[in-house]
């Protein structure tokens, strides 16, 4: 009569002896994750991310409630300003910190060390920020190191702040992925998604970080809920509920960026999938959360809708023919600027990192258009490229009179990332003779993906110590970050092998119960992965398994 209990013990022990390992496992990830931002965020001078000093002068005047602010006069000169100038009352240090980069701002041969110490804090001071018009969210989440140190640490640490919150959106991404049972190729396109700007953005005052990291996240939910066999599950519709109502109050942009993710999941969903997400337990609560933080942004868009101030200032731009060949003449450098030009557009990544993420890409989309048993995800996917390419075009030519070609392809990664992901869950759907060579490619690209990543930091890295002029490889750098030249892109280098090495592990053979044939349900539209009814493979832990 003993035994009963003695076996439910032994049973509830495992579970919980294999719940640790698990937490212990994706802690090790996320801290992975959260160290290779926090690398370029202590690797690159402050005020070297776009528009950072009105990012900065922005984050510490929400924190201090100077939320809605009123508006400076328009600079004449100015053209087309990056945004509607708002007026912000900031501690002296904090206010003479939006001159750091003017010394070495495009100019990509001067390196940093001709940044200027900053002055003491004082009185405040009526500091200009082009940021006014942003949604609040994001800096009230990163400026609160403003209010109790002085600049150089306050920036420094609102960086790492940022780094700390889009490395953990990244890895609850990451982990959602591997829970897309029947398919194991999400790891794959997170790999290719990723770029370094993506990183590099994140690690930076720049609400874009959290844009991009939030529609990952947001992605990763998605498709994990349309794709994934078996039950729709809490944990995906809670996490696609966070990090959507994170993405549409990022930024002004952001909420088409989370309608488009949402009718790309509706194409991509089996028959009947969208029915069961209505029918889950709690699916009432999540759809008045949703509208919630849909209301918060939408009433943010109203009451503060200008985002540039001039009018008419390229009439050469009137004709929509013009801005169209305009636009589409500019592809190559949008696509540059998603893999990685960092700084004021002033330290592009070396050809090695964009041949690594051309490759990569081009290997998975291939595979992806190229699978037989998938049409509605084959469907969604020509959607999504299509546009992701279109985006410049649509958002652009309507505003080009007033304020030129203002876009910049990172504009577009909350979107684009998802085109590798998607791309990646395609491609698992391709028939059982297929999948060891998936595996073996996707085992393939990470080698590659490891040499763009790495090449990538130290190229900014040189850029910021030397200038682009300057010694390829030197031990007494004209400028050191605190990590150093060398020894940042060193652990760099290290971190990013070991997240390399995981996603190896991943893949390997004998571990990859969802690249072994799985016996598809019956109808027309069950061959696609992810239709639910289909036989469920064995689970997996995570991409830590010993």
């Amino acid at each position: 009569m003993s035994r009963t209990p003695v076996a439910h013990d032994d049973d509830a022990g495992t579970r919980s002896g294999h719940h640790r390992r698990t937490a212990a496992r994706w802690t090790a990830v996320g801290a992975l994750v959260v160290a290779l931002g926090m690398c370029w965020s202590l690797g690159t001078p402050l005020m070297s991310s776009p528009d950072e000093p009105s990012h900065v002068v922005r984050a510490a005047g929400v924190v201090r409630g100077q939320v809605t602010l009123p508006d400076a006069e328009p600079d004449p000169g100015a053209g087309a300003e990056p945004g509607v100038a708002g007026v912000v009352l900031l501690p002296a240090d904090y206010a003479a910190s939006v001159l750091l980069p003017n010394c070495f701002a495009f100019q990509p041969d001067v390196p940093a060390a001709c940044q200027q110490d900053l002055p003491e804090s004082g009185d405040a001071i009526e500091t200009r920020t082009y940021a006014a018009q942003y949604p609040p969210l994001y800096y009230a989440l990163v400026g609160w190191p403003s209010l109790f140190l002085p600049a150089e640490a306050g920036i420094m640490a609102m960086r790492l702040v940022s780094a700390l919150v889009s490395g953990l959106l990244l890895t609850w991404g990451l982990f959602r992925l591997t829970r897309v049972t029947g398919n194991r190729a999400g790891p794959w396109g997170a790999a290719i998604a990723l770029t370094p700007m993506c990183f590099f953005l994140g690690a930076t005052v720049n609400p874009a970080g959290l844009e991009i990291a939030a529609a990952f996240a947001f992605w990763c939910a998605c498709l994990g809920i349309v794709l994934s066999r078996g039950p729709v599950t809490t944990g995906a519709l809670t996490q696609a509920v966070v990090t959507g109502a994170l993405l549409v109050n990022s930024r002004s942009s952001a909420p088409l960026w989370a309608l488009a993710v949402v009718v790309v999941a509706l194409v991509a969903a089996p028959r009947g999938r969208w029915r069961e997400v209505v029918r889950h337990p709690r699916f009432r609560w999540f759809v008045a959360a949703t509208l919630a933080a849909c209301a918060a942004a939408v009433a943010w868009l109203v009451t503060h809708p200008s985002v540039v101030t001039t009018r008419d200032q390229y009439p050469g731009f009137a004709d929509p023919r013009t801005t169209v060949l305009s636009v589409v003449g500019k592809t190559s450098e949008y696509l540059l600027n998603m893999i990685g030009d960092y700084g004021w557009l002033d330290a592009p990544s070396p050809p090695a990192t964009f041949i690594a993420w051309y490759a990569m890409l081009g290997a998975v989309l291939l595979v992806a258009f190229s699978a037989a048993r998938a049409p509605r995800l084959r469907r969604a996917l020509l959607l999504l490229v299509v546009g992701t390419a279109a985006a410049p075009l649509v958002l652009q030519v309507p505003t080009a009179a007033d304020t030129g070609l203002i876009w910049q392809g990172r504009y577009a990664l909350p979107l684009a990332v998802g085109v590798p992901l998607l791309a990646a869950l395609v491609a698992d759907g391709t028939g059982t003779p297929e999948r060891d060579l998936l595996r073996r490619l996707a085992r393939g690209t990470l080698p590659v993906v490891l040499v763009g990543h790495v090449a990538a930091f130290y190229w900014a890295s040189r850029r910021y110590a030397e200038g682009l002029a300057g010694e390829v490889l030197t031990l007494e750098p004209r400028w050191s970050s605190p990590i150093g030249f060398l020894t940042g892109t060193l652990a760099y280098a290290v971190l990013a092998a070991v997240l390399a090495w995981l996603a190896w592990r991943w893949f390997r053979p004998g571990d990859t119960p969802a690249l072994s044939a799985v016996q598809p349900a019956t109808g027309p539209d069950r061959t696609a992965p992810g239709a639910p009814g289909e036989a469920e493979p064995a689970s997996a832990s995570g991409p830590l398994r010993a």
